[in-house]
C-alpha cells in the first residue's frame, strides 16, 4: 500500500461519548439507547486519520499504546480501511477520555486523563520507527496533548526530521509543545487546539487584532497556513496573503460542535493532498468539512458531496 499520511498522536485515547439530555452532575442517568453510546479510538491525529480515511486517505498512525485500553485501540483500528498501525507499547494505561453531549441543553461535557509514563527506552524506540515511517509518505500529522513525562521539545525535534526531508507538515495542538515547536521548528500548517487555553506564544487572543498578531507572528515563524476557533462559530485564517474571519451562516446546535476541530484539520489534510498548496483554498475545504460534520453529533466528517454543499454555510469577510 501507498500512504499519504503519517499521522502522530503521542497521547491517545479510548474516547467513550454519551448522548444525555438535561444532563446535571451529581445525579444518576441510565443509557438504555444503544445509539446513545459511542465508544472509539481518539486523540487529534488518529481522529484526522479516521475522518479521512473514508476519503481515500491512506495514513500511517504512530504513538504510544498500553495495557487494556491500548489493546482496544489497536484492535479497533487494525480493522478500518486505508488506516495502518504502527504503535509502540508501553508499560501503563491508555488514557480514556469521556464525553457527555447534552442536546437538549447545547452543551457537550468533557473529563480526560493526563496519559500514561513514558520511558526513555519507549521514546528511543519510538523515533526509530518514526525516522524509518518518514521514508513512506510526503505529508506528517502531529497532534494533540503529550504524556507528561516526554521532553517539552519533543515536538519541534518531530517536526526538524520532517522538514529536513521536505515533508508537509501539519500540527493541532495547545501548550509548552506547541509554542516550542512554532519557535523552532514550525510546521507548514498550524491549527492552535483552543479549547483548553486561548493564550499562545505569550499572547492572550481575546479580540480579531489578538488573532491577527499572533496568526502573523506564526507566520513568520515559517508556517503558510494558520487557523484559529474564534467565538465557537467561526475561525481565522491567516496566510502570507492576509487575514480572513469565516463564519457560521445558519444555526448550529453546540451539541454538535463535537469534532469539529478535527473535522477542519481533516478537509485541509485532504485537499492539500489531491490540490496541492492553495492555502486559503484549503482552509475553506476544511471549514466545509468542519460545516459537515455538524450534521452529526458523533465525530463524523460528512461525505465528498456534503463537504461541497457545505461550502455555502460559511461567510468570509477580509479582516486584515
Amino acid at each position: 500500500m501507498e500512504y499519504n499520511l503519517l499521522s502522530v498522536t503521542l497521547n491517545p485515547s479510548l474516547d467513550r461519548e454519551f448522548v444525555i439530555e438535561n444532563f446535571e452532575s451529581g445525579n444518576l442517568f441510565r443509557i438504555n439507547n444503544p445509539s446513545n453510546s459511542n465508544m472509539e479510538p481518539g486523540g487529534k491525529g488518529i481522529n484526522v486519520s479516521l475522518m479521512t480515511s473514508d476519503l481515500g486517505v491512506t495514513s500511517i498512525n504512530m504513538g504510544f499504546l498500553g495495557g487494556f485500553i491500548g489493546n482496544v485501540i489497536q484492535t479497533k483500528m487494525s480493522n478500518i480501511k486505508n488506516i495502518t498501525t504502527n504503535f509502540i507499547y508501553c508499560t501503563e494505561e491508555t488514557r480514556e477520555n469521556i464525553e457527555i453531549i447534552d442536546p437538549v441543553q447545547n452543551k457537550i461535557s468533557e473529563i480526560n486523563s493526563m496519559g500514561p509514563f513514558i520511558h526513555d527506552e519507549d521514546l528511543k524506540h519510538f523515533l526509530k520507527r518514526y525516522k524509518s515511517a518518514l521514508n513512506l509518505v510526503d505529508h506528517v500529522l502531529i497532534s494533540g496533548s503529550i504524556p507528561p513525562s516526554i521532553p517539552i521539545s519533543f515536538y519541534s525535534e518531530l517536526f526538524s526530521y520532517a522538514k529536513k526531508q521536505g515533508k508537509t507538515t501539519y500540527m493541532e495542538a495547545v501548550g509548552p509543545h506547541f509554542d516550542e515547536a512554532i519557535r523552532e521548528n514550525c510546521p507548514m500548517i498550524v491549527r492552535p487546539d483552543l479549547r483548553k487555553s486561548s493564550r499562545i506564544l505569550g499572547n492572550n487572543l481575546e479580540t480579531p487584532e489578538d488573532y491577527i498578531k499572533t496568526g502573523k507572528e506564526i507566520i513568520k515563524a515559517g508556517a503558510r497556513l494558520v487557523v484559529m476557533s474564534y467565538h465557537v462559530v467561526g475561525d481565522i485564517v491567516v496566510t502570507e496573503d492576509g487575514a480572513w474571519l469565516f463564519t457560521a451562516t445558519e444555526d448550529i446546535d453546540r451539541s454538535h460542535l463535537f469534532g469539529t476541530g478535527d473535522a477542519f484539520m481533516s478537509g485541509i489534510v485532504y485537499y492539500i493532498i489531491n490540490n496541492g498548496f492553495d492555502y486559503l483554498e484549503a482552509a475553506k475545504y476544511g471549514m466545509a468539512a468542519a460545516m459537515s460534520s455538524t450534521n452529526y453529533i458523533a465525530k463524523i466528517l460528512g461525505t465528498e458531496e456534503e463537504i461541497e454543499r457545505s461550502k455555502t454555510k460559511f461567510s468570509i469577510e477580509r479582516i486584515g
